[in-house]
């Protein structure tokens, strides 16, 4: 039994906006497999939230077929509706990946680069931040 709800189109909430991309990862030092010191990337704290909250007002459901032969053919579209808050910045290039990640993490859309997107220019509503989604299955 598949632990998700499939449907044609869903849409959500999230009562955040995405983190810019250059605010999403931060600079970090680790050691590799060959034992020396490298430099990387790791997701920011905030950036984390922003995913678990968008897989948690998905609850659960999806527009990613179960079978592998539909998973070829499949499409999606995605719409963002991004409302800043106060003392809030956002460039709508820079939201769109961390949110179409988010929707991957979430299991709504099962791959990031299937996706055709659009991206509302951010609005303002002071009291009221966060992120509309509507996501479409779209099937050749």
């Amino acid at each position: 039994m598949n632990k998700y709800f499939i449907e044609d189109e869903v849409s959500f909430t999230v009562p955040l906006t995405p983190p810019s991309v250059n605010h999403a990862y931060r600079p970090v030092m680790y050691t590799g497999k060959d034992g020396y010191a490298h430099r990387g990337r790791k997701l920011s704290k905030e950036a984390t939230a922003y995913k678990h909250a968008v897989a948690i007002f998905a609850r659960g459901r999806t527009v990613a077929p179960e079978t592998d032969k539909e998973r070829r053919t499949v499409r999606y579209s995605v719409e963002l509706r991004i409302y800043l808050g106060r003392n809030q910045r956002l460039d709508a290039d820079n939201a769109g990946k961390l949110a179409i990640d988010a929707l991957v993490y979430a299991g709504v859309i099962h791959a990031d680069h299937k996706v055709g997107f659009h991206v509302h220019p951010p609005e303002r509503d002071w009291d009221n931040p966060r992120t509309e989604y509507i996501v479409r299955r779209l099937l050749d």
